[in-house]
Protein backbone atom coordinates (compact mmCIF):
# COMPACT_ATOMS: atom_id res chain seq x y z
CA UNK A 1 0.00 0.00 0.00
CA UNK A 2 3.04 2.27 0.17
CA UNK A 3 3.70 2.51 -3.58
CA UNK A 4 2.15 4.19 -6.55
CA UNK A 5 0.05 1.97 -8.78
CA UNK A 6 -0.89 1.98 -12.43
CA UNK A 7 -4.47 1.33 -13.37
CA UNK A 8 -5.88 -0.13 -16.51
CA UNK A 9 -8.75 1.74 -18.09
CA UNK A 10 -11.52 0.74 -20.42
CA UNK A 11 -9.58 1.51 -23.56
CA UNK A 12 -6.77 -0.85 -22.70
CA UNK A 13 -3.46 0.77 -21.80
CA UNK A 14 -4.95 3.79 -20.10
CA UNK A 15 -2.91 4.92 -17.11
CA UNK A 16 -4.65 5.91 -13.89
CA UNK A 17 -3.28 6.62 -10.44
CA UNK A 18 -5.68 6.23 -7.55
CA UNK A 19 -5.65 9.31 -5.31
CA UNK A 20 -6.28 9.19 -1.60
CA UNK A 21 -6.82 11.88 0.97
CA UNK A 22 -4.54 13.01 3.70
CA UNK A 23 -6.37 14.49 6.64
CA UNK A 24 -3.02 14.60 8.41
CA UNK A 25 -0.66 16.97 6.59
CA UNK A 26 -0.33 17.80 2.93
CA UNK A 27 0.92 15.23 0.47
CA UNK A 28 3.90 16.00 -1.69
CA UNK A 29 6.15 14.01 -4.01
CA UNK A 30 7.62 14.06 -7.48
CA UNK A 31 4.84 13.73 -10.03
CA UNK A 32 5.07 11.63 -13.18
CA UNK A 33 6.82 13.21 -16.13
CA UNK A 34 4.90 15.98 -17.94
CA UNK A 35 4.67 13.84 -21.06
CA UNK A 36 3.11 10.98 -19.09
CA UNK A 37 0.69 13.37 -17.40
CA UNK A 38 -0.37 14.88 -20.71
CA UNK A 39 -0.97 11.42 -22.20
CA UNK A 40 -3.52 10.39 -19.56
CA UNK A 41 -7.06 10.64 -20.97
CA UNK A 42 -10.07 11.49 -18.82
CA UNK A 43 -12.26 8.62 -17.63
CA UNK A 44 -15.70 9.59 -18.92
CA UNK A 45 -19.26 8.32 -18.67
CA UNK A 46 -19.06 7.12 -22.26
CA UNK A 47 -15.88 5.13 -21.54
CA UNK A 48 -17.39 3.69 -18.35
CA UNK A 49 -20.53 2.67 -20.20
CA UNK A 50 -18.53 0.91 -22.91
CA UNK A 51 -16.34 -0.88 -20.40
CA UNK A 52 -18.89 -1.85 -17.73
CA UNK A 53 -21.24 -3.88 -19.89
CA UNK A 54 -24.20 -5.70 -18.35
CA UNK A 55 -22.27 -8.96 -18.68
CA UNK A 56 -19.14 -7.64 -17.01
CA UNK A 57 -21.15 -6.19 -14.13
CA UNK A 58 -23.06 -9.44 -13.64
CA UNK A 59 -19.82 -11.44 -13.56
CA UNK A 60 -18.11 -9.08 -11.11
CA UNK A 61 -17.21 -10.47 -7.69
CA UNK A 62 -16.56 -8.87 -4.30
CA UNK A 63 -13.04 -7.50 -3.99
CA UNK A 64 -10.53 -10.10 -2.76
CA UNK A 65 -9.30 -7.59 -0.17
CA UNK A 66 -12.73 -7.61 1.46
CA UNK A 67 -12.19 -9.72 4.58
CA UNK A 68 -15.86 -10.57 5.05
CA UNK A 69 -16.99 -14.21 4.59
CA UNK A 70 -17.44 -15.05 0.92
CA UNK A 71 -20.49 -17.27 1.40
CA UNK A 72 -23.25 -17.91 3.89
CA UNK A 73 -21.65 -21.24 4.77
CA UNK A 74 -18.25 -19.74 5.52
CA UNK A 75 -16.80 -21.02 8.79
CA UNK A 76 -16.50 -18.40 11.48
CA UNK A 77 -12.90 -18.01 12.67
CA UNK A 78 -14.25 -17.14 16.13
CA UNK A 79 -16.54 -20.12 16.75
CA UNK A 80 -15.64 -22.76 14.18
CA UNK A 81 -19.32 -23.07 13.34
CA UNK A 82 -20.70 -22.54 9.87
CA UNK A 83 -22.81 -19.51 9.11
CA UNK A 84 -25.85 -21.72 8.56
CA UNK A 85 -25.41 -23.08 12.09
CA UNK A 86 -25.26 -19.53 13.42
CA UNK A 87 -28.44 -18.36 11.68
CA UNK A 88 -30.63 -16.29 13.97
CA UNK A 89 -27.86 -14.28 15.63
CA UNK A 90 -29.22 -11.21 13.92
CA UNK A 91 -32.68 -10.42 12.57
CA UNK A 92 -33.59 -11.95 9.26
CA UNK A 93 -32.27 -10.09 6.26
CA UNK A 94 -34.12 -10.08 2.98
CA UNK A 95 -33.39 -9.35 -0.65
CA UNK A 96 -35.25 -6.44 -2.20
CA UNK A 97 -35.20 -4.24 -5.28
CA UNK A 98 -32.83 -1.73 -3.74
CA UNK A 99 -32.84 2.03 -3.27
CA UNK A 100 -31.92 4.55 -5.98
CA UNK A 101 -29.09 6.19 -4.00
CA UNK A 102 -27.34 2.92 -3.09
CA UNK A 103 -25.55 0.69 -5.59
CA UNK A 104 -22.37 -1.06 -6.60
CA UNK A 105 -18.96 0.57 -6.94
CA UNK A 106 -17.09 -1.28 -9.68
CA UNK A 107 -13.33 -1.76 -9.81
CA UNK A 108 -11.19 -3.48 -12.46
CA UNK A 109 -8.01 -5.16 -11.24
CA UNK A 110 -5.91 -7.04 -13.76
CA UNK A 111 -8.33 -9.22 -15.71
CA UNK A 112 -10.87 -9.36 -12.87
CA UNK A 113 -13.99 -7.28 -12.29
CA UNK A 114 -14.97 -6.52 -8.70
CA UNK A 115 -17.34 -4.43 -6.61
CA UNK A 116 -18.22 -3.06 -3.19
CA UNK A 117 -21.34 -1.25 -1.98
CA UNK A 118 -21.52 2.56 -2.17
CA UNK A 119 -24.13 5.24 -1.49
CA UNK A 120 -24.77 8.82 -2.55
CA UNK A 121 -24.15 11.46 0.12
CA UNK A 122 -25.83 14.85 -0.12
CA UNK A 123 -23.28 17.48 -1.14
CA UNK A 124 -23.07 20.96 -2.55
CA UNK A 125 -22.08 19.75 -6.01
CA UNK A 126 -24.33 16.65 -6.02
CA UNK A 127 -21.49 14.27 -6.91
CA UNK A 128 -20.18 12.47 -3.78
CA UNK A 129 -20.47 8.78 -2.88
CA UNK A 130 -19.36 6.91 0.23
CA UNK A 131 -17.82 3.45 0.44
CA UNK A 132 -15.22 1.60 2.52
CA UNK A 133 -11.57 2.65 2.43
CA UNK A 134 -10.42 -0.93 1.82
CA UNK A 135 -12.55 -0.99 -1.34
CA UNK A 136 -10.65 1.87 -2.99
CA UNK A 137 -7.24 1.87 -1.35
CA UNK A 138 -3.99 1.30 -3.22
CA UNK A 139 -4.33 -2.47 -3.23
CA UNK A 140 -7.89 -2.53 -4.52
CA UNK A 141 -8.26 0.53 -6.69
CA UNK A 142 -6.36 -0.79 -9.66
CA UNK A 143 -8.95 -0.36 -12.35
CA UNK A 144 -11.56 1.88 -13.94
CA UNK A 145 -13.92 3.00 -11.17
CA UNK A 146 -17.64 3.48 -11.75
CA UNK A 147 -20.79 3.68 -9.63
CA UNK A 148 -24.03 2.03 -10.73
CA UNK A 149 -26.96 3.02 -8.50
CA UNK A 150 -29.63 0.43 -7.63
CA UNK A 151 -27.99 -2.35 -9.64
CA UNK A 152 -29.90 -5.64 -9.81
CA UNK A 153 -29.44 -8.57 -12.15
CA UNK A 154 -32.87 -7.90 -13.63
CA UNK A 155 -32.22 -4.16 -14.10
CA UNK A 156 -28.45 -3.70 -14.29
CA UNK A 157 -28.39 0.07 -14.84
CA UNK A 158 -31.81 1.58 -14.09
CA UNK A 159 -30.31 5.05 -13.52
CA UNK A 160 -27.29 4.81 -15.80
CA UNK A 161 -23.62 4.68 -14.85
CA UNK A 162 -21.42 7.34 -13.23
CA UNK A 163 -17.62 7.32 -13.60
CA UNK A 164 -15.40 8.20 -10.67
CA UNK A 165 -14.01 11.51 -11.84
CA UNK A 166 -10.37 11.92 -12.84
CA UNK A 167 -8.25 15.04 -12.86
CA UNK A 168 -6.30 16.40 -15.82
CA UNK A 169 -3.52 13.92 -15.09
CA UNK A 170 -5.86 10.93 -15.14
CA UNK A 171 -5.87 10.39 -11.37
CA UNK A 172 -9.09 9.08 -9.81
CA UNK A 173 -10.64 11.46 -7.32
CA UNK A 174 -10.87 9.34 -4.18
CA UNK A 175 -10.43 10.66 -0.64
CA UNK A 176 -9.13 8.29 2.07
CA UNK A 177 -7.50 9.36 5.33
CA UNK A 178 -3.74 9.04 4.93
CA UNK A 179 -3.50 7.22 8.26
CA UNK A 180 -5.31 4.31 6.67
CA UNK A 181 -2.45 3.92 4.19
CA UNK A 182 0.30 4.55 6.67
CA UNK A 183 -1.03 2.13 9.31
CA UNK A 184 -2.72 -0.55 7.21
CA UNK A 185 -6.09 -2.27 7.44
CA UNK A 186 -5.72 -3.21 11.12
CA UNK A 187 -4.03 -0.25 12.81
CA UNK A 188 -5.80 2.09 10.40
CA UNK A 189 -9.24 0.51 10.89
CA UNK A 190 -10.80 3.66 12.47
CA UNK A 191 -10.32 5.41 9.10
CA UNK A 192 -11.67 2.66 6.80
CA UNK A 193 -13.83 5.13 4.87
CA UNK A 194 -13.63 6.53 1.34
CA UNK A 195 -15.41 9.31 -0.49
CA UNK A 196 -15.31 9.47 -4.28
CA UNK A 197 -16.26 12.30 -6.59
CA UNK A 198 -18.33 11.18 -9.55
CA UNK A 199 -18.39 12.59 -13.03
CA UNK A 200 -21.69 13.28 -14.74
CA UNK A 201 -23.83 10.68 -16.47
CA UNK A 202 -23.69 10.55 -20.28
CA UNK A 203 -26.51 13.12 -20.48
CA UNK A 204 -24.64 15.54 -18.22
CA UNK A 205 -26.73 14.95 -15.08
CA UNK A 206 -25.15 14.61 -11.65
CA UNK A 207 -25.81 11.54 -9.56
CA UNK A 208 -27.64 13.28 -6.71
CA UNK A 209 -29.91 15.04 -9.19
CA UNK A 210 -30.83 11.66 -10.66
CA UNK A 211 -31.23 9.39 -7.63
CA UNK A 212 -31.18 11.65 -4.57
CA UNK A 213 -28.93 11.13 -1.58
CA UNK A 214 -28.69 10.70 2.16
CA UNK A 215 -27.32 13.10 4.75
CA UNK A 216 -23.95 12.40 6.36
CA UNK A 217 -24.35 12.63 10.13
CA UNK A 218 -21.29 12.68 12.41
CA UNK A 219 -20.64 12.94 16.12
CA UNK A 220 -23.85 11.20 17.26
CA UNK A 221 -22.32 8.30 19.15
CA UNK A 222 -22.63 4.56 18.67
CA UNK A 223 -26.09 3.53 19.92
CA UNK A 224 -29.01 3.97 17.54
CA UNK A 225 -32.37 2.25 18.23
CA UNK A 226 -33.14 1.56 14.57
CA UNK A 227 -30.62 1.41 11.73
CA UNK A 228 -31.34 0.08 8.28
CA UNK A 229 -28.36 -1.73 6.78
CA UNK A 230 -28.15 -2.21 3.01
CA UNK A 231 -25.47 -4.00 1.02
CA UNK A 232 -24.73 -6.14 -2.03
CA UNK A 233 -23.63 -9.62 -0.86
CA UNK A 234 -21.56 -11.97 -2.99
CA UNK A 235 -22.99 -12.55 -6.43
CA UNK A 236 -26.62 -12.29 -5.29
CA UNK A 237 -28.96 -10.76 -7.90
CA UNK A 238 -30.34 -8.18 -5.44
CA UNK A 239 -29.12 -6.26 -2.38
CA UNK A 240 -29.97 -7.18 1.20
CA UNK A 241 -31.87 -5.07 3.71
CA UNK A 242 -32.13 -5.47 7.47
CA UNK A 243 -33.13 -3.25 10.41
CA UNK A 244 -31.72 -3.51 13.93
CA UNK A 245 -30.21 -1.43 16.73
CA UNK A 246 -26.50 -0.63 17.00
CA UNK A 247 -24.18 -0.52 19.97
CA UNK A 248 -20.58 0.35 20.76
CA UNK A 249 -17.88 -2.27 20.21
CA UNK A 250 -14.29 -1.85 21.36
CA UNK A 251 -11.87 -4.58 20.12
CA UNK A 252 -9.59 -6.36 22.56
CA UNK A 253 -7.22 -7.67 19.90
CA UNK A 254 -5.08 -4.55 19.66
CA UNK A 255 -7.10 -2.83 16.93
CA UNK A 256 -7.42 0.83 17.91
CA UNK A 257 -10.68 2.71 18.22
CA UNK A 258 -14.30 1.79 18.85
CA UNK A 259 -16.94 0.85 16.27
CA UNK A 260 -20.65 0.63 15.63
CA UNK A 261 -21.86 -2.97 15.81
CA UNK A 262 -25.05 -4.30 14.23
CA UNK A 263 -26.43 -7.83 14.06
CA UNK A 264 -27.90 -8.62 10.63
CA UNK A 265 -27.75 -12.07 9.03
CA UNK A 266 -25.87 -12.92 5.85
CA UNK A 267 -23.96 -9.70 5.16
CA UNK A 268 -21.14 -11.35 3.20
CA UNK A 269 -18.28 -9.93 1.15
CA UNK A 270 -19.49 -7.28 -1.25
CA UNK A 271 -21.49 -5.49 1.44
CA UNK A 272 -18.43 -3.48 2.52
CA UNK A 273 -19.22 0.21 2.21
CA UNK A 274 -22.94 -0.39 2.73
CA UNK A 275 -24.53 2.51 4.66
CA UNK A 276 -25.89 2.41 8.22
CA UNK A 277 -29.09 4.47 7.83
CA UNK A 278 -30.63 5.99 10.97
CA UNK A 279 -33.96 7.83 10.97
CA UNK A 280 -34.90 5.96 7.82
CA UNK A 281 -38.12 7.17 6.21
CA UNK A 282 -39.92 4.33 4.43
CA UNK A 283 -41.95 6.80 2.36
CA UNK A 284 -39.01 8.79 0.98
CA UNK A 285 -36.46 5.96 1.10
CA UNK A 286 -33.96 8.27 2.79
CA UNK A 287 -32.15 8.47 6.09
CA UNK A 288 -29.07 9.71 7.90
CA UNK A 289 -25.80 7.91 7.18
CA UNK A 290 -24.17 7.28 10.58
CA UNK A 291 -21.75 4.56 9.46
CA UNK A 292 -20.70 2.21 6.67
CA UNK A 293 -19.63 -1.44 6.70
CA UNK A 294 -15.91 -1.55 7.36
CA UNK A 295 -13.44 -0.81 10.12
CA UNK A 296 -12.71 -3.69 12.47
CA UNK A 297 -11.57 -6.64 10.35
CA UNK A 298 -12.85 -4.74 7.28
CA UNK A 299 -16.42 -4.97 8.56
CA UNK A 300 -16.29 -8.11 10.67
CA UNK A 301 -15.09 -11.73 10.43
CA UNK A 302 -18.60 -13.22 10.32
CA UNK A 303 -21.51 -12.53 8.01
CA UNK A 304 -24.11 -12.00 10.72
CA UNK A 305 -22.38 -9.17 12.60
CA UNK A 306 -21.26 -6.01 10.81
CA UNK A 307 -19.16 -3.09 12.01
CA UNK A 308 -18.55 0.50 11.03
CA UNK A 309 -15.86 3.02 11.92
CA UNK A 310 -17.12 5.74 14.22
CA UNK A 311 -18.28 8.72 12.18
CA UNK A 312 -16.73 11.61 14.09
CA UNK A 313 -14.73 14.71 13.25
CA UNK A 314 -12.15 12.82 11.15
CA UNK A 315 -14.83 11.54 8.80
CA UNK A 316 -16.44 14.97 8.62
CA UNK A 317 -13.10 16.57 7.64
CA UNK A 318 -12.57 13.89 5.00
CA UNK A 319 -16.02 14.56 3.54
CA UNK A 320 -15.40 18.33 3.59
CA UNK A 321 -12.14 17.82 1.69
CA UNK A 322 -13.94 15.77 -0.97
CA UNK A 323 -16.70 18.34 -1.36
CA UNK A 324 -14.23 21.21 -1.55
CA UNK A 325 -12.10 19.34 -4.08
CA UNK A 326 -8.95 19.64 -1.98
CA UNK A 327 -6.27 17.65 -3.85
CA UNK A 328 -6.29 14.14 -2.36
CA UNK A 329 -3.06 12.74 -0.98
CA UNK A 330 -1.68 9.68 -2.73
CA UNK A 331 -0.61 6.35 -1.24
CA UNK A 332 3.07 5.99 -0.57
CA UNK A 333 3.62 9.75 -0.34
CA UNK A 334 5.05 11.16 2.88
CA UNK A 335 3.36 14.09 4.58
CA UNK A 336 5.25 17.30 5.23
Amino acid sequence: MKSHIVLRGAAGAIAFLVSTSGVVGTASAADPSPSAQAAAPRWTAAAAQRFWTDKRMAEAKPLPDDGRPASADATSPNTGRSQSQRAGVGPGSSHFGGLPMIGRMYVQRGSGSYFCTASVINSAHHNIVLTAGHCLDARAGTGSLAFVPQWTAARPRPHGIFPVDTDSRGRSQVWIDKRYYDRGHTKGAPWDVAFARLGARSDGKRVQDVVGGNALVTGRGYAFPRVRLIGYPGTDPQPLTCTNSTRKFTPTDGTPGSYLRIACDDYRSGTSGGPFLANFNTHTGRGDVVGSVGGWKTGGPTADISYSPYFGSDIRRLYDAAVAGTPPARPGVLSQ
